[in-house]
Formats: C-alpha cells, sequence, structure tokens
C-alpha cells in the first residue's frame, strides 16, 4: 500500500511541476524525463498498467514540445504496456471489461495517427501490422483483419510488404468463415503480384 502511495505521489509531484504559474513557465523537457524514468520502474515492477499511464503522460509532455517521434515513442510504449497488462489479465483468466485492451488500440491509432500526419506512412504501416497481430493473438480476427487492411493500404508503394499484409487479412477472413472475402482477397493478392511483376 505504502508503494502505491509513494507511485501515486511520485506521479503528483511531477504533474505539479507541470501547471502554469503567474510569471514561470514549467520545465516541460524535464517533466517528460521524469514520467519517463517513473514508467521505466513500473515496468520493472511488473505493473505495465501504471507505466503505461506515465508513458501517455509522457506522449502529452512531447506533444506540448512538438516533438512528434517522441510523443508517437511514447504512445507506443504506452500501447505495448497495455498489452502486456490485458496478456496478465487473459493469462490469469480475471473477468475484466477488455479496458486495457481497448485503450491499447487508441494509443496504437494515435501513434499511427501521428505517424501518418507526418508523412512516415512505413512505420504507420509496421504499428498497423503490429496492432493486428496483438488482436489475432487475443482471438480477435474480425478486429485484426481492419487494421491488416490499413497497412495494406499504407503499404501502396510497396507491392511486396502490400502482399504480405494483404495475406494477413485472407487469413483473418478464414478464421471468420468468410471464404468468399478471402478468395477475394487473394484474387486481389494475384492481380497485385501480376502487375508488379509486369513492370
Amino acid at each position: 500500500m505504502e508503494k502505491d502511495a509513494d507511485i501515486l505521489g511520485k506521479y503528483r509531484s511531477i504533474s505539479n511541476k507541470l501547471k502554469k504559474r503567474f510569471l514561470k513557465r514549467p520545465n516541460i523537457a524535464e517533466g517528460s524525463e521524469q514520467y519517463g524514468a517513473l514508467a521505466k520502474g513500473l515496468q520493472q515492477q511488473e505493473c505495465p498498467q501504471y507505466a503505461a499511464f506515465c508513458y501517455l503522460a509522457q506522449a502529452r509532455c512531447e506533444h506540448s514540445l512538438v516533438n512528434s517521434a517522441g510523443e508517437a515513442q511514447s504512445l507506443l510504449d504506452a500501447a505495448r504496456n497495455f498489452v502486456t497488462a490485458e496478456n496478465d489479465s487473459v493469462g490469469l483468466k480475471c473477468p475484466s471489461f477488455q479496458e486495457h485492451i481497448t485503450a491499447a488500440i487508441n494509443c496504437y491509432g494515435h501513434a499511427i495517427r501521428v505517424h501518418t500526419e507526418n508523412k512516415n506512412t512505413s512505420l504507420a504501416a509496421a504499428l498497423c501490422l503490429e496492432l493486428g497481430d496483438v488482436l489475432q493473438r487475443l482471438n480477435k480476427p474480425g478486429e485484426a483483419m481492419a487494421h491488416f487492411q490499413r497497412a495494406a493500404e499504407l503499404q501502396s508503394q510497396s507491392p511486396l510488404d502490400c502482399l504480405v499484409s494483404l495475406g494477413h487479412v485472407a487469413t483473418c477472413k478464414i478464421q471468420c468463415r468468410d471464404y468468399d472475402g478471402a478468395l477475394g482477397v487473394f484474387t486481389e493478392m494475384a492481380y497485385l503480384a501480376q502487375e508488379s511483376g509486369g513492370k
């Protein structure tokens, strides 16, 4: 219990330093570093959901500093910690509202948007694939499919990568027993391979 109070105290202390005060600008870069350090400490203590919240706070700092790369990385760290928390709950067979995976999807989505806005489509596509893989492992092929499809769209300039992503879409459709849909994707892949091979 003391440990929990200590963590909350540290988090509040960093947050208080970042509040705007009359004629005094907060040191946002320092706050970002402190949130990151607190998050790493929480990861070592195997408290992934708390670490994720610290990474989210760090992402807000990086956004304020207009550091899109730092913001995206913090969001990704938060997402991965929420996934770890979800896997822990599933492994322990704990009843839940799947709030950790919902939070992870939101963090991945935000990081993908940051990369897309900064024209880093290959990084955005990689995160779509990572999220799709996470959802597939959690036996959610219907949800995973949409993210694999998004990855394929982002990889339109790279036919080989696009084919791999479309292969994942087809696999999800088969898992969902949508065999007609899977056949449609395989047909699309054949056309794409033919088109790309002919260049």
